[in-house]
Parts: structure tokens; C-alpha cells; sequence
């Protein structure tokens, strides 16, 4: 590959694109009765019968966690399942915000690379030969590279959040779970919707979808999603800086299209095609520096202002995705036959300023080109018999190349003090099968196992600081995981259920240094019901994971150059709880409770044994939950929701130290919509992050940049939303 230039790193043309309490939350409630009177919006009275009462019940959500069509509730797995209308009454807009409806789930960003942990299991290393922790799919395509994850949240039939390693479903680098994205596909009716909505910081959104019953056989739908916002952060300005950066970081400027076709030529095959193109510009996160000596007593950091500080590097993104994929399936009447697959690459350009301030003069250009291409060829049992059955192949191929610098900025040509330039390549080769047989009408046995083989190269070179070095790493493995599984349907909405399942993250290498796979073997009881006529859902479970050889990264803090050790064991157990009470017609209450014990057991790193700390961006308490009402008026309704999480403190590695704690917060969202009656408008308006807490992605030590680096999450936004519909 040709050595990219300093200059090739110029942004694009296209870039110029105090706490609230209880009693504020009460003031609020009553200032929005008081402007819905002066608007002359009269309440209705209610009076809900019993029938009423019944027809309001939980209704089902049809899920595919277990590679086959089922229902949430009787699939034997701990998972939080949201439909592509809950997660916008829940203020669910991009990844981030999947925290609000699944608290083991914690979201971390570094730069834009964005990392996830369900039940303290994680992985920390987001370049181009990481592995993910979590299985992450858009329509069943597995996506090793998660970039651009928030611009695909747009009209979307629901998200499935499984918890805990799905190793024989879905094979490697799901050690701690997985999260399957589901877009709305074409249906028989002819529909469409346009939402424009406008916010805290210029922020403007505009999404829409049309759906076409072509004919009898033919359907489609297209989607398009346009964001654009001011950034979060000011970093600098002609008089600050003398016009080095202009444009501040945490900036949105997206666009996103899809398109579907649905083949229905007879009653038992179908095909589905589906393309996807995605584009991120704009300036993107920022990180900001804090210098040592800016440490509180106790060690933690004093971040200072939130909103502004200067940096001395225009920082800028420019990612572009395009993915085609197909699912096509044939009903053999006892059997079927399917395979999904698809081929998705991607484009990214950026640079940031990569000490977070004006005291040095360093920045992180990147350029990179990554080909993916899934296939899996699946044959399933049909029907409810007594014994049910599945079995595939399924390959995974990424590769392509990346130059990257670690540069000096001041003088007239930034010098680079760190080059490396590689063509990176991944393959993977998987056989699975899984069976299960009713023991009893109501006692089901399950099990499965599959086998991956992997191979991983990262051919090129690297000059470190003038010292030249060919690189020609490789690496092959191969692996089994296991399923196995008993299922009690006590009752038709009463499901019991125990199971061992085994997971496994790829092993590789990391600038120069090689590490070995990590393995998990969890043990896992729970139970999923429903009470009170349906109005009710309780669900519990208690898991235990033995978690070996953990892949631990560890950046140098004077040379910035970051490396994988295979820690020792961690032992992971705790306790779940989520509830949802459908108390009224009117009224819906949900919660969630949830203690997780992560700790490592054996971790001796450079002759310090890190025993008895906590994993990373491991919580030992989350809990949340929220409360909806809608008010019932003579030309429609108004639904009022708010929500609240909460999370105790938990670090951003392994050390522990406390300029890598996140302090416990709570954060809480308002949302008010008005639907007329009998139309197809609504409108909504929204607070996120009432309290304003400080939250943050990222916590790390950076000698080079003299002391530390933190990002941010969101601070408190607003903002309202149109909608119609047909």
C-alpha cells in the first residue's frame, strides 16, 4: 500500500457541515398540567372495565435468539427484547441509549470506536485486530467492527439483548453476550412515516420509510435517516488558538438509507435483499486532557469544565459503510433450509487531537479500508414435535489495510513519530448443530456444541520513532463450545429453565506481542412469568461464570502503544431482576434490579497480582425503571413517561485506580408525546439526562500527554419530535 501523506489527512469538503431533584420533577409534572389547561386540552374521564383492563394486557414479542422463531418469554434465555416502538418511547436513539432498557449492559466510547459490556465481560481493544466480547448483527450479519452502530437505530422492528455466553448459536467473540439488531422489513400493507424533530444544540432530524406491496409476491420498503447537530464540546476559536481548530468535537452529522425487497414467489420460499449505505462526518468524540497534579486528595481527577476547553488539532471523521445482504429460506414441509449472508465494507478517515489539549502537540490520523463478508447455511426442524433440531456451516472473512500515525504537530509539516502501515486479514470457519427433546409435554433437554477455526495475519511494517520493522504475524486456532440446557413450562406463562453454555474470545497479536484465546464456562438458572392476567411479567435469573485466560489491554502510558495479556481467572456471579406491570389501561410501570460480583482470582501483570479487583466497566449495582401514564383526552391522548437508571461506581481498568473510577450517578429522561385520535400525527418532546450527571466513556492514564485523557457521554439534552404517519 502506498504511504499516505500528512496532507491526505486534511478534513473533507463535506465537513463543513445543576441537579434536578424529586421536587423539581414534581414542579415540572405540575408546570405541564397547568400549560396543558392553557392550551384548552381538557382530560377525559376515565373508567376502565374489567374488559378494558383485560384487553390492556403484556402482549408477546416474537424473537429469534435461538436461531428459530419463539416468543421473549418462552425462550429459555436471559434477555431484554425492546420493539422498534418501545426503544422510541424510551428515548432509545443510538447505541448508547440501549443502557436505558438493559442495565447490565455498559456502554464505553474512546474516541469513536465504541466498546460493550454485559456482566462486567468486555473487551477493550477496538482496533483493526481486536475481538468484540459481544456478538453484535444487523439482520443476522455480524458486524467484528461496531463504528458506526448509532446511525443504523432507525426504523427498526425490535433489539434482542441477550445475556450471558452465546457460544454455540453464535459462535466466537460472544463471550458476553450478544445484541441482534432487527430492522422493519416490507409487509403487505402500503404505509409510510416522516419524523422531523429538532433539539438541544441545533440538533435536527429528519427520518422516514415507505413501504410497496409491489404485487403479490413483491414487496419493499425504504428508510432514510438524515441527523445533523452542533457539536457538544468548544474547543477552540480564532482568538483561542489562532484558528488551529474552528469546530468543536461531539458533533452529529450522519446519513443513512436502506432498502428492502421481499420475494415471495411461492407459499414455501422467499428471498430478501437488503441494502444499506451509511455515512459519518463532522468532527466526531474529542478527548480532553487533564495534566498531573490535577488529582483530588483521594486520587480522583478533577475534570473542570465539561463543555470547553482548547485543543491545538482539528480533529474530523469521514466513514463511509455500504452493505448489501440476503436471507433466503425454503420450507421442505418437515425441515428448512437457510442461508443468510452478505458483504458489507467499509471507509474510515479521521484524525484527533490526541492529548486533549493545548500543552502538547500530538495528533492520530488513520486511514483504513475493512471488507467483511458473512455466510451461514443453516437447516432447521419445522413444527412443535417432540424433538426439534438445527445444524450449519458458517464462514466470516475481514481484511484489508490501514496506515496509521502518531504525530508530532508544530512546525510547518507534522512529523510522524510513529508510522505503521499494515493489511490486516481474518478468517473463520464454524460447525454448529443443537437439538432438543421433550422429555415431558412441559420438560424439554437441549444441547449443542460447536467447532470454530480461525486464521488471523497482519502483514507491513512500523517505524517507531525511526526505528523500521517488517511486521508478518499470524495466528491459528480452533475451539469447541457447549450447550446444555433443561426447560420447565410450569405453567402456559410460567418457564423454568437451567443451562451451561461455554464461550470464547479469538486469540491474535497486538503490536508484536501474541495472546491466546479467553474462555468462559457460566452456569445459569431462571425463571420467566407472567401474573395477574397477563398484566404482570417477573423475570429473575442467577448466573456464575469460571472466566480463564482473560485478554486484558494495557496501554503504555509514556509510549501510547497498548498490549493484550491473557490474565489469569475472574469469577463472575450475581443476580437479575426485570419487572413490568401493565397496572391500568393507562398506567404501565417497568423495573429492573441487578448485582454482578466481578472480580479477578489470578492476574499477575509486571509482578503486581491484581487479585481481588474489579473488572473493567463492571458495576456491582445497576438498577432502573420507569413509569408511563397517558391521559386520556376527547381527541386523543397525552403519554407522559419518565425513566431513571442507576449505577455504583466501577473503573475503566484493571488497576483500579481512582483516575479510572466512574462515580456512581443516576441518570434520568422525561418524555411527553400527544397522539390525536384517529390521525396519523403525534408529537413528542424530551429530556435526557435530567440531572446532568457527568459521565464518562473513557478514564485513562497518557504520560505523553502528560497525565490523563477522559471523554464524555451526552450531557442534559432536549428536544422535540413530529411524526405522521399512514
Amino acid at each position: 500500500m502506498p504511504r499516505a501523506s500528512a496532507h491526505s489527512q486534511e478534513p473533507p469538503e463535506r465537513l463543513n457541515d445543576k441537579p434536578w431533584g424529586i421536587s423539581m420533577l414534581i414542579k415540572t409534572a405540575f408546570a405541564t398540567g397547568t400549560a396543558l389547561v392553557a392550551l384548552g386540552i381538557t382530560l377525559a374521564p376515565v373508567a376502565a372495565s374489567a374488559q378494558q383492563a383485560a384487553a390492556s394486557g403484556l402482549g408477546e414479542i416474537v424473537v429469534t435468539a435461538e436461531k428459530r422463531e419463539s416468543t421473549a418469554q418462552k425462550t429459555p434465555i436471559a434477555m431484554t427484547v425492546a420493539t422498534g416502538a418501545a426503544l422510541v418511547k424510551a428515548g432509545v436513539t443510538d447505541v448508547n441509549g440501549l443502557s436505558n432498557i438493559a442495565p447490565t449492559l455498559n456502554i464505553a466510547q474512546n474516541n469513536q470506536n465504541t466498546m460493550i459490556t454485559i456482566r462486567g465481560v468486555s473487551s477493550r481493544d477496538y482496533t483493526e485486530t481486536g475481538n468484540p466480547a459481544v456478538a453484535i448483527s444487523i439482520d443476522n450479519f455480524y458486524l467484528q467492527n461496531g463504528t458506526a452502530l448509532n446511525v443504523g437505530f432507525f426504523d427498526l422492528d425490535r433489539i434482542e439483548v441477550l445475556r450471558g455466553p452465546q457460544g454455540t448459536l453464535y459462535g466466537r467473540n460472544a463471550t458476553a453476550g450478544a445484541i441482534n439488531i432487527q430492522t422493519a422489513k416490507p409487509t403487505k400493507k402500503l404505509e409510510g412515516s416522516i419524523t422531523g424533530g429538532f433539539g438541544y444544540k441545533n440538533a435536527l432530524v429528519l427520518e422516514g420509510m415507505i413501504n410497496v406491496p409491489v404485487s403479490d409476491t413483491l414487496r419493499v420498503r425504504g428508510a432514510f435517516a438524515v441527523h445533523q447537530r452542533d457539536p457538544y464540546r468548544n474547543n477552540g476559536s480564532l482568538t483561542t488558538n489562532g484558528g488551529l481548530v474552528t469546530r468543536g468535537g461531539n458533533d452529529d452529522v450522519s446519513q443513512a438509507a436502506r432498502l428492502h425487497a421481499l420475494w415471495e414467489p411461492t407459499t414455501n420460499f422467499s428471498a430478501l435483499v437488503t441494502g444499506e449505505y451509511t455515512h459519518v462526518g463532522g468532527v466526531g468524540a474529542v478527548l480532553k486532557g487533564i495534566l498531573a497534579g490535577q488529582e483530588n486528595a483521594d486520587g480522583t481527577l478533577k475534570l473542570g469544565d465539561t463543555k470547553n476547553w482548547t485543543l491545538n488539532n482539528q480533529g474530523f471523521i469521514d466513514l463511509t459503510i455500504q452493505n448489501i445482504r440476503g436471507t433466503l429460506k425454503y420450507d421442505f414441509g418437515g425441515a428448512s433450509l437457510t442461508y443468510i449472508g452478505g458483504y458489507r465494507t467499509q471507509h474510515l478517515r479521521r484524525n484527533n487531537d490526541q492529548d486533549g489539549g493545548t500543552a502538547y502537540n500530538y495528533g492520530f490520523p488513520t486511514d483504513g479500508k475493512t471488507a467483511t463478508q458473512n455466510h451461514e447455511l443453516r437447516l432447521a426442524s419445522n413444527g412443535d414435535g417432540p424433538f426439534s433440531w438445527q445444524g450449519g456451516l458458517y464462514y466470516f472473512r475481514e481484511g484489508g489495510p490501514a496506515t496509521t500515525y502518531f504525530q508530532v504537530l508544530g512546525g510547518a509539516t507534522p512529523f510522524n513519530f510513529y508510522t505503521f502501515v499494515y493489511d490486516t486479514n481474518a478468517k473463520s470457519f464454524a460447525g454448529f448443530g443443537q437439538v432438543a427433546y421433550k422429555l415431558t409435554d412441559t420438560l424439554k433437554l437441549s444441547a449443542g456444541a460447536r467447532y470454530t477455526d480461525e486464521r488471523k495475519s497482519q502483514v507491513g511494517y512500523s517505524d517507531i520513532a525511526g526505528t523500521y520493522s517488517k511486521v508478518n504475524q499470524h495466528y491459528s486456532g480452533g475451539k469447541d463450545t457447549y450447550h446444555l440446557g433443561l426447560d420447565w413450562q410450569v405453567a402456559p406463562r410460567n418457564l423454568v429453565y437451567a443451562k451451561f453454555d461455554t464461550g470464547f474470545k479469538s486469540g491474535g497479536f497486538q503490536n508484536g506481542y501474541n495472546y491466546g484465546p479467553e474462555s468462559i464456562r457460566a452456569f445459569e438458572a431462571g425463571s420467566k412469568n407472567r401474573f395477574l392476567d397477563n398484566h404482570l411479567e417477573l423475570n429473575v435469573d442467577g448466573f456464575y461464570y469460571d472466566y480463564t485466560s482473560l485478554q486484558v489491554q494495557q496501554n503504555d502510558p509514556v509510549t501510547a502503544i497498548s498490549r493484550i495479556y491473557n490474565a489469569g481467572k475472574a469469577r463472575v456471579y450475581g443476580l437479575e431482576g426485570e419487572a413490568s406491570y401493565a397496572i391500568t389501561p393507562q398506567d404501565r410501570i417497568d423495573a429492573n434490579i441487578n448485582w454482578v460480583h466481578a472480580r479477578y482470582t489470578d492476574f499477575l501483570n509486571n509482578g503486581v497480582q491484581y487479585a481481588g479487583n474489579s473488572l473493567a466497566q463492571a458495576p456491582d449495582w445497576s438498577y432502573g425503571g420507569g413509569y408511563a401514564h397517558d391521559f386520556e383526552l376527547n381527541n386523543g391522548k397525552i403519554t407522559a413517561r419518565v425513566q431513571s437508571r442507576y449505577q455504583s461506581k466501577s473503573y475503566f481498568g484493571f488497576e483500579n485506580k481512582n483516575f479510572q473510577l466512574q462515580k456512581a450517578y443516576t441518570k434520568t429522561d422525561l418524555i411527553l408525546s400527544y397522539t390525536p385520535e384517529g390521525k396519523g400525527f403525534s408529537a413528542s418532546a424530551y429530556v435526557y439526562n435530567l440531572e446532568n450527571s457527568t459521565i464518562l466513556t473513557t478514564s485513562e492514564a497518557a504520560g505523553y500527554a502528560g497525565g490523563y485523557l477522559v471523554q464524555f457521554a451526552d450531557p442534559r439534552t432536549y428536544g422535540v419530535r413530529l411524526s405522521y404517519s399512514f
